[in-house]
């Protein structure tokens, strides 16, 4: 047997001893829950019960898991991807700003009416206008 819960009221994990609180799950259980969270799953506290879900179906709110509905979820997926994708942007902008200095220092036509600098401002000025519709 294995016990989830908290000893110090922030943090939950696996016990091998019960302690006040604590919910027994089987080791079976217990292992069908590892398998989730190495699928990308989390493991919370849920209604007494101790689950593995997907991070974009519940919100904890006030230390208590609540289940979000359809438009929440969705609402907090395209969120986190939002955030990934401006992340993304950043690095690609500041590779940009790299070549953009090697451009200026050493000019050379891309081809034969774009110089490379012009074709790196081009870039850039496209994904800040990306960062602008995901951010707003």
């Amino acid at each position: 047997m294995k016990y989830y819960g908290t000893k110090n009221n922030k943090d939950y994990g696996f016990y091998e001893e019960n302690f006040e609180n604590a919910i027994e799950i089987t080791d079976e259980y217990w292992i069908e829950l590892l398998h989730q969270q190495s699928n990308g799953k989390i493991i919370i506290f849920y209604n007494n019960s101790v689950i593995a879900v997907n991070e974009t179906e519940y919100s904890k709110e006030n230390g208590v898991w609540k289940k979000l509905s359809k438009e929440e979820a969705d609402t907090k997926q395209l969120n986190i991807q939002n955030a990934i994708r401006t992340q993304e942007i950043h690095d690609e902008l500041e590779t940009l700003d790299k070549k953009r200095i090697r451009a200026l220092s050493e000019p050379s036509l891309k081809d034969e009416n774009t110089t490379w600098l012009e074709y790196y401002n081009l870039q850039a000025v496209q994904l800040r206008s990306e960062l602008n519709q995901i951010t707003n």
